[in-house]
């Protein structure tokens, strides 16, 4: 089996290699458009604060949608007007995002909105709409409990896995009637978690521009399960370092996620950044990735490359 799933990893990365020299002219180019998915509850527009940092980071326009959440009619009783609701539903729609425009105008963010309204299921229509836009997703996330998670998965769990942009995850906590993010400075201090995968190599453009829009400071964080050439791991420090970045290097060993989750506590970062894949891939898919695990369990944003 191990041999099997080794055959099929190195299989995978050869065909995927060429996909995967970004530069800092790539994130400068990816974080001029950003899609920001919505449903108009406290808890989504919360993230909207972190529009400002973008900006700073060369950020020019910001695409609003809303799906239509198709799949929660299931099993609706016959009699009930599906298309008189999704009609209701995209006039009070395009109402909000007007009304959402212009504030933002008034941020001095420029922002449109996607219409027609998509209507469907909402990862599936917010990955197409990042695509067509070919735009960075932001959008928060809020747990509801643990078994739920698990079993079903959130919308930007979804998004995380099936994206093929890059995705940043707010993570929204609500006490009483007030939705917060944990983070005021999305870029103040980033962690990037390094596997010495090409995937994880993919990621240094994003955070050398990131870095340099913020606080200029990386925990650079290499999460040691075996013995392995650490030639990138140094590359990247170089590059930051070079650019005029104050980098801190950590190497830990145990379990990957919760060793990057710890860190990130212990050096009071504002964002991990991290590929979707690493050296590990092809066993995520089977039995749940890092990836996926930190962005289920951080408490900070977590930005994900494709």
């Amino acid at each position: 089996m191990q041999f099997a799933l080794s055959v099929l990893r190195e299989y995978c990365f050869e065909r995927i290699l060429k996909k995967l020299k970004y530069t800092g002219k790539d994130a400068i180019a990816m974080l001029e458009r950003v899609l920001y998915p919505t449903d108009f509850s406290d808890c989504a527009n919360e993230a909207m604060r972190y529009l400002v940092d973008l900006k700073s980071a060369g950020l020019e326009e910001v695409v609003l949608v809303r799906v239509i959440n198709l799949t929660k009619l299931v099993g609706v009783t016959s009699g009930f007007d599906i298309d008189a609701w999704i009609r209701s539903e995209e006039e009070e729609t395009i109402k909000r995002f007007e009304e959402l425009v212009e504030s933002l105008k008034d941020r001095g963010i420029k922002a449109r909105f996607i219409s027609p309204v998509p209507a469907g299921d909402p990862v599936s229509e917010i990955v197409k709409a990042a695509e067509s836009e070919d735009a960075l997703i932001l959008m928060a996330s809020r747990g509801k409990g643990l078994l739920k998670e698990i079993l079903l998965g959130s919308v930007s769990e979804g998004v995380v896995r099936k994206s093929t942009k890059p995705v940043i995850v707010v993570k929204v906590k609500k006490r009483g009637d007030e939705c917060s993010s944990k983070v005021e400075k999305l870029f103040a201090r980033i962690l990037y978690a390094h596997d010495l995968s090409e995937y994880s190599h993919g990621v240094l453009g994003y955070v050398k521009h990131a870095a340099l829009s913020g606080g200029r400071e990386v925990v650079l964080l290499h999460v040691r399960e075996e013995e392995r050439d650490k030639a990138k791991l140094e590359e990247a420090r170089k590059e930051l370092e070079e650019g005029g970045i104050r980098v801190k290097v950590v190497i830990r060993e145990g379990v990957p996620h919760k060793q990057i989750l710890q860190v990130a506590e212990e050096e009071k970062v504002t964002l991990i950044m991290m590929g979707s894949r690493g050296l590990g891939f092809v066993e995520g898919m089977l039995v749940g990735s890092t990836t996926d695990a930190v962005v289920r369990h951080s408490e900070i944003p977590v930005f994900v490359h494709h």
